[in-house]
């Protein structure tokens, strides 16, 4: 019983560090298409975007399982 306990309390843990990281990454997305769209490409715009490659890398790992198989994509992203 105990195992099963675990598991439910990783899940849980699991889905709430997806959700923050979801969440994280659209405003990461948000603050770079607005730094875009005043034609603002400096340094601290690339910060935003090296944030978000590496909430998007830990998204990846997060949800790497050997029973699914998911890839992360943007479509006309900032």
């Amino acid at each position: 019983m105990e195992q099963i306990q675990d598991l439910l309390l990783d899940t849980d843990q699991r889905a709430a560090a997806v959700a923050k990281l979801f969440r994280l990454i659209e405003m990461d997305t948000e603050i770079i298409g607005q730094y875009r769209a005043n034609g603002i490409d400096d340094a601290q715009m690339q910060q935003y975007v090296d944030l978000r490659n590496q909430n998007l890398k830990q998204l990846a790992d997060l949800l790497h399982t050997p029973k699914l198989n998911i890839q992360l994509s943007f479509d006309k992203a900032a």
